[in-house]
């Protein structure tokens, strides 16, 4: 009898385990490949390609972020930095994109006639929830100059 309850749950967590890479599968299918041309979002860590050109994006951190607590009277919005390393011509550029365009390196940067333009950091700061660095999402547009 408990070799038959054994073998039950090693058929059930087999069962589990499959169903998971089977939805892991379908959400993978599901995922499209950005345009030039079309906002699109990244987490910290992630890399994509743009379809259809010799474009590789990837989101490598945030190294700042000071932008004012959404629950705060703030005398000053703040600002974050956003990190992403472009794959270009097989040669790779750092740059660095604000949410506050008023901070010298603005939210645009330029590679190879690409404009690449940060849209939106989230999840936006609030006193009560501390962000870890994987949290962070970056929404960005890449278009042609």
């Amino acid at each position: 009898m408990i070799a038959t309850k054994s073998h039950l749950f090693v058929i059930a967590c087999l069962l589990l385990l499959g169903w998971g890479a089977v939805l892991n599968l379908k959400s993978a299918e599901n995922q499209t490949t950005p345009r030039v041309g079309q906002e699109f979002s990244l987490k910290v860590g992630q890399q994509l390609k743009l379809e259809g050109v010799d474009l590789q994006v990837k989101f490598t951190g945030v190294p700042q972020d000071s932008r004012c607590p959404s629950n705060v009277n703030c005398i000053w919005a703040g600002n974050a930095e956003v990190a992403l390393e472009l794959f270009h011509n097989k040669c790779d550029t750092i740059i660095s994109l604000n949410t506050h365009r008023a901070t010298g390196a603005g939210d645009e940067g330029k590679v190879g006639g690409f404009r690449i333009k940060l849209i939106k950091l989230d999840p936006y700061p609030h006193t009560e929830k501390k962000i870890s660095p994987g949290d962070y999402t970056a929404t960005l547009l890449v278009t042609k100059e």
